[in-house]
């Protein structure tokens, strides 16, 4: 089945299964972690890129280590191309590109390549929406043909717009709607950004889903889904020649499309801390915040990511340390940095249990950014933060479809696709100096934004510096 990938539903579950692990089993005492100043050998990796006459973008890398290849199609749209009245469109296009063809009718694309022993699958985030199938390499030819059939061949009926409109709404209700959690981060989003289309998630809002029509939904693929506005990318056990006659033969003739519109609204510098609190039948308290950071292109952006490594990566890093382990305010606590095609966020959090102070847990979290801000980082946290990272990127490289898939974001995501070549080396590079010198610029509490999730009754959380308590939702 098709699946979406947004903040929303990955901070959730990230949040959730942590504080349950946590809760069903005590903490056990920090082991020591022997920190290295190895550097991870970043492989050869021998992209061919080109281009066609329509404007589609191409990607190969031949990997013959399996008999298996992937062929990815990247489209440069995602939720912050949509606008309040068709929120969610970007999400349901996920799932109608799946529901037939002038050619192939409906469901028929995932059942012929699981025929041939293949598997597919898609995601949808702010920035991107990109379609997968991997197979064996003598049917390579067959899924870029499926590919370019639904590229611009979908038949968009009322019916079939109707019927996967009730299961987007659906998978809202169940991932965000239903889910305390999930409203809170959807909260925290919408206040966070006050103009920026990344006030919302990816995965819609209901109201719009329930009355987006076929004429919008034509006009978002027609806008949207042309070759000029998609990267192509195939890995695998291949040959570079026989690759490109097949891209030729299936996409050269699709004719080149209006270049889409990229005026997005800038978000605003923010000025001053903002806060709100939600009362809901909740178990385990929750808070949420975050700071704006630059877009993933941004040369800061590795340090900000050793600096959230340094912070919530393991049990030994210092939020687990400081509030699970040292402290016992909390049953979880971390971060991440948010990366996105547009400045975006790098997201704290902690989740613990009703009878806690979340004043105490609050002032905890302020405390260790603080420190982060205030003195440079051991060499130790450094080096295995570093290497965490490196070795996360190496070992992302083991399938095809996360070499294409890491490929296509940093096309999209990052802006250009030789950021993926760069590979560990972003991270190999960060000194003490460059991690403390972002959280200078980025952490402060005039840039900060918190939503705290509590049980009806619970204490109100402290306002931050400046601003009036946060009203229900």
């Amino acid at each position: 089945m098709p699946r979406v990938r947004s903040f929303a539903v990955g901070a959730a579950l990230a949040i959730g299964l942590a504080a349950s692990a946590r809760a069903a089993k005590p903490a056990k005492p920090a082991k020591a972690e022997k920190a290295t100043t190895a550097t991870v050998p970043a492989p050869h990796l021998d992209v061919k890129n080109w281009s066609l006459a329509n404007g589609l973008q191409v990607l190969f890398l031949a990997d013959h280590k399996a008999p298996i290849a992937t062929v990815q199609v990247f489209y440069h749209v995602g939720s912050k191309d949509e606008h309040v009245g068709i929120r969610g469109v970007a999400h349901m296009f996920e799932h109608l590109m799946f529901k037939g063809s002038t050619h192939v009718p409906p469901e028929e694309h995932a059942r012929l390549l699981k025929e041939v022993g293949g598997s597919v699958n898609a995601f949808t985030t702010e920035d991107v929406t990109a379609y997968h199938d991997t197979v064996p390499p003598s049917y390579v030819g067959f899924a870029l043909e499926l590919e370019a059939e639904r590229m611009r061949n979908l038949k968009l009926f009322p019916a079939t717009i109707d019927s996967e409109r009730h299961v987007v709404e659906e998978e809202k209700r169940l991932r965000v709607d239903n889910d305390p959690v999930g409203k809170a981060i959807e909260r925290f989003r919408a206040l966070a950004y006050t103009r920026h289309p990344y006030n919302w998630t990816a995965i819609g809002t209901i109201e719009d889903l329930e009355k987006v029509t076929p004429a919008e939904c034509q006009r978002f693929y027609d806008t949207y889904y042309q070759p000029n506005n998609a990267t192509l990318i195939v890995v695998g056990d291949l040959d570079e020649q026989a690759v490109r006659k097949l891209v030729d033969q299936h996409f050269g003739a699709i004719p080149r499309g209006p270049q889409p519109p990229r005026d997005y609204p800038a978000e605003p510098p923010q000025t001053a801390p903002r806060t709100a609190t939600m009362q809901m039948e909740v178990q385990i308290p929750v808070i949420v915040g975050g700071y704006h950071i630059p877009r993933a292109a941004d040369a800061d952006v590795p340090a900000l990511e050793v600096l959230a490594t340094i912070l919530s990566a393991g049990d030994s890093s210092r939020l687990p340390q400081r509030l699970v382990r040292h402290d016992h305010l909390a049953i979880a606590a971390g971060g991440v940095t948010e990366s996105m095609e547009d400045p975006g966020l790098f997201i704290v959090y902690a989740a613990y249990l009703p009878d806690k102070d979340g004043a105490k847990v609050q002032a905890a979290l302020s405390e260790e950014i603080a420190r982060v801000r205030d003195a440079p980082v051991a060499g130790d946290e450094l080096d295995r933060a570093k290497n965490q990272l490196s070795a996360g990127f190496i070992f992302g490289l083991e399938t095809v479809d996360g070499i294409a898939q890491r490929l296509g974001l940093a096309q999209y995501v990052e802006g250009d696709w030789h950021r993926f070549i760069e590979g560990a080396s972003r991270y190999l590079a960060v000194t003490a100096d460059d991690v403390q010198r972002v959280a200078k610029k980025y952490l402060v509490d005039t840039n900060f934004t918190r939503v705290t999730l509590v049980p009806p009754g619970a204490p109100m959380p402290p306002p931050a510096t400046g601003v009036s308590p946060g009203s229900k939702p």
